[in-house]
């Protein structure tokens, strides 16, 4: 059995916090305060309403439980590459502090999480039709939306919203269509080629939207698909940042990610487009039927404009670097091929502080926006 330590890297616990943190996130979102509620307001005859705490409890489980399991095969796949990088050398597959049988032992603990993560998220699912429409699983007949749900005002028959079914076998196929994906293209494309991070942050930004349906709301909302957006968009610079100061370990490794693959020009001219293009999601989030304060409206404004500040600054940034290599060309001292500049720029540091911290602060005014109406 690997030590606790050693099981706590395999399952990246502090990636796995934050899966269950934006799980969380979505579900509050689409059901403000759920644990208002009262337990039998709108149940069927006879039948007492669900607790929300339970399928928030269920959902957020089974999101903790996917990415673990994700990341223990993920390891595995990978642990030769881990082996190159500094700051994945001391897992436990690499250094051999599993045994000879330890890529076997962490793929069956995969297999164990991914197997419970599949039920809480089967669970979940069964309980978002309680959630969104006041019904008990198993009634087929026609319900309406509880009144201030995500569906409110939809018009349903049976246990359906525009055609998307509300059960647990929804989310069940989520979970399995993020391993897949995940683990099955994402992981094997990382040798491949540089954009691999793209399907990657696709899987990457399900959370919220898994607690999004697990709360009885439609994926298809464009609220949904917009705050989906700007998880997909913030990941890109958020990795492209973070791989940077290590682009001559990714090189050694053979892993073509841009800040390694890349001239300095083209390379900034990529993640510029990438961190404007999260910016402006932050920025149309007003525009949609999704925040009510003004005070919060402005907030997130102000957020959307100093992500554009900083994208500046990463031009100015990038342009710096770019004359200081044709500098050193020109004086015949040469620069190395696709070099963005040694170790991580200032202003790169900088811009991978604010758009990290930018995602935290965004999903906190959103449910403070929930929230105001109480006092």
């Amino acid at each position: 059995m690997p030590r606790l330590h050693d099981l706590r890297l395999l399952l990246r616990l502090n990636v796995t916090l934050m899966v269950g943190a934006a799980t969380a996130f979505g579900f509050l979102l689409a059901v403000p305060l759920p644990l208002a509620w009262d337990a039998g307001q709108g149940g069927l005859p006879g039948q007492g309403m669900v607790n929300p705490a339970v399928a928030l409890a269920w959902v957020v489980s089974g999101a903790m439980l996917l990415a673990a399991a994700c990341s223990a095969w993920n390891q595995v796949q990978e642990r030769d590459i881990d082996a190159l990088l500094p700051r994945t050398a001391g897992r436990p597959l690499p250094t051999g502090r599993m045994g000879r049988m330890g890529p076997w032992a962490a793929t069956g603990i995969g297999a164990l999480l991914f197997v419970a993560a599949l039920g809480c998220l089967h669970a979940a699912g069964e309980l978002a039709a309680v959630l969104a429409y006041g019904q008990t699983p198993g009634f087929a007949h026609a319900v309406s939306p509880r009144a201030g749900s995500p569906l409110s005002g939809v018009s349903l028959s049976g246990v359906s919203v525009s055609g998307v079914p509300v059960s647990g076998v929804l989310l069940l196929l989520v979970g399995v269509g993020i391993a897949v994906v995940y683990n099955g293209v994402y992981t094997p494309l990382k040798r491949v080629t540089s954009f691999a991070l793209l399907p990657g942050a696709l899987v990457g930004a399900m959370p919220p939207l898994l607690g999004w349906m697990a709360a009885g709301g439609d994926p298809r909302d464009p609220v949904a698909i917009l705050l989906y957006g700007v998880y997909v968009l913030w990941q890109v610079p958020h990795f492209w940042l973070r791989a940077q100061r290590e682009r001559i370990h990714y090189a050694r490794a053979g892993l073509p990610v841009p800040p390694a693959q890349f001239a300095a020009g083209r390379y900034a001219r990529l993640l510029r487009v990438w961190y404007n293009a999260y910016a402006v999601a932050v920025l149309m989030l007003p525009v949609f039927p999704l925040l009510h304060a003004p005070l919060v409206r402005a907030a997130v404004v102000l957020l959307g404009v100093a992500l554009l500040a900083v994208s500046a600054l990463l031009e100015v940034s990038a342009l710096a670097r770019t004359a200081g290599i044709a500098g050193d060309v020109a004086a015949g001292r040469g620069a190395e091929p696709g070099a963005a500049g040694t170790g991580m720029p200032e202003r790169g540091g900088i811009a991978l502080r604010a758009a990290d911290a930018a995602l935290p602060a965004l999903m906190l005014l959103l449910l403070l926006d929930r929230m105001l109406p109480l006092f």
